[in-house]
């Protein structure tokens, strides 16, 4: 079974290059990849978490009934001790760009569990209402977009496209009409509508982009220190790297959901097929010769400086 699973997904090791080491001190904003789509951003006053998705149930499961997994979000997320210690993170608010299940699954189980603010669109907020949360912990964002705040944290939910990834087409398009009784199998959590998120901390901002397209006007005077950018299907959207370094110009771009997010975290990195991520790099440093690239493993903070995102470094803890 592993040889099998290495071969569907290889195992990755980024480049030491591409991996910039230092102590963190002085940071602006620190981001720790927690696989999939998945972010923690932390400011010195707030932290928010964009697509969480930890349970990562195996490949043999996928098509069944899914159940978050507690123990993984407690270890991964919450940074929970064992037992009934009480969560050492505080989470502001949990964003979700949209509603597949690999985004949102999680994220619903995960705002119940620390109090934070659950925000994303009507379809969102609907897996939250299967959660048991109340209204006053649902913050839905139109399809135009909308700007929230958390402390010193704001964000701004941008309209944007779901790559087409399957057979040329957006698989699960939709929206999911009511409250869902779960669990729910796969096909259930419709897209609902898909946001990119500029994400403002005191001196950084940072450019999250889930899934691999985009609409180009809706960030027309717009830039992003940081940019967090989907890897899966992104051949199947033209000029795709390029259209978004020239909008945003980034001085630190970092690539996501390129992992193959069937097994634990624990298992280690391993790639979804297809994802050139050699080439991706490749093509950031000819549009972008001006950025930085790094490629975290998970959980790995990078510390980002509000003077410029080129001096950013993997730091421990």
């Amino acid at each position: 079974m592993s040889s099998l699973y290495e071969r569907i997904f290889p195992r990755f090791r980024p480049r030491r290059e591409l991996r910039p080491q230092g102590s963190g001190a002085g940071w602006g904003a620190r981001i720790s990849w927690l696989g999939t789509a998945g972010f923690v951003v932390e400011s010195r006053e707030a932290t928010v978490l964009i697509d969480p998705f930890v349970t990562r149930p195996g490949i043999r499961r996928i098509a069944k009934p899914f159940v978050p997994d507690d123990l993984a979000i407690a270890r991964h997320v919450l940074a929970q001790g064992p037992g009934a210690a009480p969560p050492r993170r505080k989470i502001d608010a949990v964003l979700c760009g949209h509603s597949h299940y690999d985004h949102i699954a999680d994220a619903p189980r995960i705002a119940k569990l620390s109090g934070a603010k659950l925000v994303g669109s009507a379809s969102t907020c609907a897996w939250g209402r299967a959660e048991g949360l109340g209204e006053e912990q649902l913050v839905r964002i139109p399809p135009a977009g909308a700007v929230v705040r958390f402390g010193d944290i704001e964000i701004r939910f941008v309209a944007s496209r779901h790559g087409r990834i399957a057979f040329g087409r957006v698989p699960f398009p939709g929206e999911v009409r009511g409250t869902p009784s779960p669990p729910k199998r796969v096909w259930h959590y419709r897209m609902g509508g898909a946001y990119g998120l500029l994400v403002r901390a005191p001196g950084v901002s940072i450019y999250h982009n889930g899934s691999a397209d985009l609409i180009d006007a809706e960030l027309e005077g717009e830039r992003a220190d940081v940019l967090l950018a989907c890897l899966a299907g992104r051949k199947g959207t033209e000029n795709y790297v390029g259209r978004l370094v020239s909008a945003l110009s980034p001085r630190l771009v970092v690539p996501t959901h390129h992992d193959a997010f069937f097994a634990p975290l624990e298992r280690g990195l391993h790639l979804l097929p297809g994802i050139d991520l050699e080439g991706f790099v490749s093509e950031v440093f000819t549009r972008a010769p001006d950025a930085a690239v790094i490629t975290p493993d998970y959980e790995e903070p990078i510390c980002v400086p509000a003077e410029d995102a080129r001096g950013s470094v993997l730091a421990a803890g």
